[in-house]
């Protein structure tokens, strides 16, 4: 006998899969017989088959995107993050909503690298980063005059009052907390790429 079949899980990963699929436009079902066990299925769209030509602004009845104007080809955003896990969701929400491209560094070194470089519009930074933090890299954005005017968001899972109040003190446009709510980052990027 298998030692983990006696362990029931909660459901919750059913739960976010189910979310997340709804967020990209998608479905899920399950298909369950007794005794013979329970399917699982899930329809995405893979790609867009065509792009809007204007701007498409977010309506209540309609699923989330974010926002570009695609004749001029969307806006580059850089994230600074370490963990794979919250770099895909963004990823995923950015390059599939959004005539937008992402560019990423798992560490504030190379992020800083990456702004002077490429000069993206909008930079998102994890906070708590190896080596350098979040903080400590946007006070040396904020020295360099050729990255000192791109706004920067942070993300982090400290998600007291305390932290929100540090992170806009610091000079950071705004403050998302982990886990990632899609809808309010969509927002805020829609926003502040305005």
């Amino acid at each position: 006998m298998d030692e983990h079949a006696a362990i029931e899980g909660t459901g919750i990963g059913l739960v976010i899969t189910k979310r997340l699929i709804e967020l990209m436009g998608g479905e899920i079902g399950v298909v369950s017989e007794d005794g013979k066990g329970s399917t699982f299925w899930v329809e995405v769209t893979l790609c867009d088959v065509a792009r809007p030509t204007s701007t498409t602004a977010i309506s209540a009845n309609t699923p989330s995107r974010i926002t570009a104007d695609t004749e001029r080809h969307g806006k580059t955003i850089l994230y600074i993050e370490d963990n794979p896990t919250n770099l895909k969701l963004v990823k995923m929400l950015i390059e599939n909503r959004s005539a937008h491209s992402l560019i990423s560094a798992p560490d504030a070194s190379l992020g800083l690298m990456l702004a002077e470089s490429q000069h993206p519009d909008l930079i998102l930074m994890d906070i708590n980063l190896p080596g350098m933090n979040g903080y400590e890299a946007l006070a040396e954005l904020q020295k360099n005059s050729v990255t000192r005017d791109i706004p920067v968001i942070a993300i982090s899972a400290n998600a007291m009052t305390s932290d929100l109040n540090k992170g806009r003190t610091a000079g950071f446009v705004d403050y998302i907390t982990k886990p990632i709510n899609v809808k309010a980052l969509i927002e805020l990027l829609n926003k502040t790429l305005a």
